[in-house]
């Protein structure tokens, strides 16, 4: 494996995907009541957030 490779595999390990971002922050809901409004939150920024920017670096 190349030196360039290993760089690049480590520095993708250290961030986090969006959808383990979403999860974490779902799992910190106290009740059934917070994760509903949390899930909104999230339903609603999905569709207000336009596509070209959604799917940007």
């Amino acid at each position: 494996m190349s030196i360039l490779h290993r760089a690049i595999s480590a520095l993708q390990r250290s961030f986090q995907s969006k959808e383990e971002i979403e999860d974490a922050y779902l799992a910190g809901s106290v009740d059934i009541y917070d994760l509903e409004r949390r899930m909104r939150a999230l339903d609603q920024r999905d569709t207000q957030e336009p596509f070209h920017l959604r799917h940007s670096i």
